[in-house]
């Protein structure tokens, strides 16, 4: 884990209120919990450093660590019980005090060897988890109240990173949203605290010919995932970015980062050759460690 973050009175009233309830459900049930998604990315990148992201955020996603789904239905009949929120159609999804929707994803001991969750009762939808364990070990911890004190754990831009570059590879066809954020970290990596830390350890990106700020935050982030990464998936990741930076690769992932692919060709292939640039950066970031 990494310092506090404080961002005590910058976030929506509804959140701090919100994160209060989770800490004393979970807290009680000896359940850990962290804060992913887009809700994390606006916590860290906006409200944390001043970024303010393009994509808005409609909900707030949080991991918990559970051992069974036994473990996940008693948390999840425990916030229920506590009278602030409600059950949606979605089993992992509720409501809270009618105005914002939560969606609540199991991760540790729940999920089987090849890192997948399968939601009940009828297993028939796989999800994969595989990086939460990483990014959990790899969070920030964010003082969301300044009095009385409340602090939670919030995914690092490397946590997500992870997770959201493993989840869009899980379907690609329905996580274009995880793209444009992977985009958005590998652009800003540098100025979400990271630029400082560049010149007092990584020295080497800094003194080179036509030095680039935003790739050599590009080749740092590959660094930082090396370094918080279980080796099974530093594997899967060096799996899809091989695929996805491939000379003869279809390039979807970035065709993903881009929306607006091909509404002007010379612009298109301007950024699609500084994406490419971007991803490749990033493999060497990960290779490197």
């Amino acid at each position: 884990m990494s310092k506090l973050l404080d961002l005590s009175g910058k976030i929506d009233p509804v959140l701090p209120a919100f994160f209060e309830t989770l800490s004393e459900v979970a807290g009680a049930m000896g359940v850990p919990f962290f804060v992913v998604g887009a809700t994390a990315r606006d916590m860290i990148f906006e409200f944390g450093h001043g970024l303010p992201s393009k994509r808005a955020t409609k909900d707030v996603d949080f991991g918990v660590r559970v051992a069974s789904w036994d473990e996940f239905k008693k948390l999840t009949e425990s916030l229920l019980t506590s009278g602030h929120f409600k059950q949606t159609k979605e089993l992992q999804r509720l409501l809270y005090r009618g105005e914002l929707l939560i969606d609540i994803l199991p991760f540790g001991g729940i999920a089987d060897a090849q890192c997948e969750i399968r939601w009940p009762p009828d297993e028939d939808v796989a999800m994969s988890v595989a990086g939460f364990e990483d990014a959990y070990q790899a969070a920030l911890e964010v003082r969301v109240r300044a009095s009385p004190p409340l602090d939670i754990f919030v995914a690092s831009p490397v946590g997500l990173t992870v997770m959201k570059l493993i989840a869009w590879a899980d379907r690609p066809d329905e996580r274009n949203g995880d793209a444009g954020d992977l985009a958005y970290i590998l652009e800003k990596y540098l100025d979400v605290g990271n630029y400082e830390r560049l010149l007092e350890k990584h020295m080497d990106l800094v003194e080179v010919e036509n030095f680039d700020y935003v790739r050599a935050g590009a080749r740092l982030l590959g660094r930082d995932i090396a370094s918080i990464g279980k080796p099974e998936t530093i594997g899967r990741i060096r799996e899809i970015l091989a695929k996805e930076t491939a000379e003869d690769g279809q390039y979807r992932l970035i065709q993903a980062m881009t929306p607006d692919w091909g509404a002007a060709i010379e612009e298109s292939e301007n950024r699609f050759e500084e994406l490419l640039a971007l991803l490749r950066e990033l493999v060497k970031g990960i290779e490197e460690r």
